[in-house]
């Protein structure tokens, strides 16, 4: 199929048309900025999309009320979009967004992807959660072509030239994720979720500073034969491309070029749609399936907060509620949430009340333990009084009082008076 350019391409988006973009290390960064020149021709146009990296170029089109911004997953230029009121935070599972594209419709598909192999075949190498729905449900399909693109082994990442209307050469590096540093928190914090894994566990590591930690950890370890289910990351590597034997079904390559080389073409890494790798049914069958996700805020009953802090969205649903689900009804699996015990302001993630306007991510009854690095708080089975002391007790101590009178002035004593029954 011939090449044509960004802006030829870009012509098949219409006044009003729904485009959806893929997102993560697959950003189509060489068309969202055709797109963004687009809206100065057409009106009422509206993107859609999940974590979008790279350069961020819809961002002055948005600001400029020329082409609307909806985000299930808000990253970058999107949160302070989000906080300035300029785009929409659509709450979605990740496991709802295949089904979702296909019943709201999509009207052009903006994709980023490798070059045509022999039999016309090509890859979208990093991300498979919802790019192949994108390919089956939009009118119309674009897609930059960079030669960099790992081609990835998953027949949810092939998509041939013949399902493709526009082919464009991308201008733009391949997108990458740049994680957070390690620090004596986040190690701390991963030593004791390590404590909690049951033996042969398959874990599922969320995104942020934490969960990467752990991955860290096992490396460290020299752990054998781990399975791993939903992102991979740069902590991987090394399992996956040496005789430990690790595997990993993932929906998305969360790093940069040497984690694209360590998985490109390797048959321990499958890539795979979140129609499946985020169905909670599929995931009940995986046994000692161990959930660990981050969180902003955990209030003293274990309800958490994922999305935002009160305020504008920052993160997204993703596929937590998904994991766990499916580690709640897996025989042996756990559900953990893991995180600081304090913000970069020193304010306590350990709170006796969500703070207004925060919307609940992961319901009480859906965690089993938290952890910060200052300990592990079991919960389950655990009576609201009992979870909030023992939650307190993972509070930094610092901050420890300040929380407990908080929720003493709203939900009472601590523990029952005497003599009450």
């Amino acid at each position: 199929m011939p090449r044509v350019s960004a802006a030829a391409a870009l012509r098949s988006v219409r006044a009003g048309a729904r485009v959806v973009a893929t997102s993560y290390c697959a950003t189509p960064d060489t068309l969202l900025r055709a797109l963004a020149e687009r809206t100065r021709e057409v009106p009422g146009v509206t993107l859609g999309a999940g974590m979008l990296l790279g350069g961020h170029p819809y961002a002055d089109a948005v600001r400029a009320g020329r082409l609307a911004l909806r985000n299930w997953h808000v990253a970058g230029a999107g949160r302070k979009l989000m906080a300035d009121g300029l785009a929409e935070y659509v709450p979605c599972r990740a496991g709802d967004l295949p089904a979702l594209l296909a019943r709201q419709g999509v009207d052009v598909a903006l994709l980023r992807v490798s070059p045509p192999d022999a039999r016309g075949f090509c890859s979208l190498g990093p991300s498979a959660s919802y790019g192949r729905a994108l390919v089956d449900t939009a009118q119309v399909v674009v897609a930059e072509v960079d030669e960099g693109l790992p081609r990835t082994c998953g027949e949810d990442v092939a998509v041939h030239v013949y399902e493709v209307d526009h082919l464009v050469e991308t201008d733009s590096p391949t997108p990458v994720y740049r994680r957070a540093p390690v620090t004596r928190e986040s190690a701390r914090i991963a030593d004791l979720v390590l404590g909690l894994l049951p033996e042969d566990a398959t874990l599922q590591l969320g995104i942020g500073a934490v969960p990467e930690a752990v991955a860290d950890a096992l490396a460290d370890a020299g752990a054998v034969r781990q399975r791993f289910v939903g992102l991979a990351c740069d902590a991987m590597i090394e399992m996956v491309t040496g005789p430990r034997g690790a595997s990993v079904t993932t929906v998305e390559l969360m790093g940069g070029p040497k984690l694209f080389a360590a998985c490109a073409g390797n048959p321990r890494v499958r890539m795979a749609s979140s129609a499946r790798v985020h169905d909670p049914r599929w995931l009940a069958d995986l046994p000692r399936l161990v959930s660990v996700c981050s969180a902003l805020q955990v209030d003293l009953t274990g309800q958490v907060a994922s999305e935002s802090v009160g305020g504008a969205p920052v993160a997204g649903i993703g596929g937590s509620a998904d994991f766990f689900d499916g580690a709640h009804f897996s025989t042996g699996g756990l559900r953990v949430v893991a995180l600081p015990a304090t913000t970069a302001k020193n304010r306590s993630r350990i709170v006796a009340r969500l703070d207004p306007g925060t919307p609940v991510t992961l319901p009480r009854h859906a965690v089993d333990v938290v952890v910060t690095e200052h300990g592990t708080a079991v919960l389950t089975g655990r009576s609201v009084r009992e979870r909030a002391e023992a939650l307190l007790g993972v509070v930094a101590p610092a901050l420890r009082d300040e929380v407990a009178s908080d929720w003493e002035k709203t939900c009472g004593p601590r523990r029952p008076a005497r003599g009450s029954r």
